[in-house]
């Protein structure tokens, strides 16, 4: 069967800029303490507002720089180029329930082998209720391919 696109999403702009620059900032005041108390005194400092910070700053950076769409749903599966080039088919998920946490939106995923794959949302243009309507639908629509 030939993939066709259900849905595609990119990166929400107004977003991931603001998340980028609150990094920047955290880093920025990060290295102001150690700056002027030294890094014997402010090694926590250090760690929670240099570190950390420039660590998820890169790995948002790389995230920035992959093809749009990042998430795309097909009549085939889910592809997150987050997570690489292949592609999720229907037939191996198992369940899907929305992630209600306050700072971690998204939707996790049951494999049928028992493995979890999150699609994390928070600075994706797209909305977990939306994602799991689709979820369903699609690999409803599979199983009753395969059912019939």
């Amino acid at each position: 069967m030939a993939e066709r696109t259900v849905a595609s999403y990119h990166f929400d702009p107004w977003k991931t800029w603001p998340f980028m620059v609150m990094l920047l900032a955290m880093i920025g005041i990060g290295l102001g303490r150690v700056w002027t108390h030294g890094l014997t005194e402010e090694w926590g400092i250090a760690l929670i507002l240099i570190a950390m910070p420039a660590l998820a700053f890169v790995m948002v950076g790389q995230e920035l720089r992959l093809e749009a769409p990042v998430l795309v749903i097909t009549e085939d599966g889910i592809l997150d180029r987050r997570r690489g080039p292949e592609i999720l088919p229907w037939s191996e998920v198992q369940e899907a329930t929305i992630k209600r946490r306050v700072f971690n939106k998204g939707v996790r995923i049951v494999l049928t082998n028992g493995d979890r794959r999150d699609i994390e949302l928070n600075l994706i243009n797209a909305e977990a209720p939306e994602i799991m309507r689709h979820i369903q639908e699609q690999a409803g629509r599979h199983l009753g391919e395969h059912a019939a």
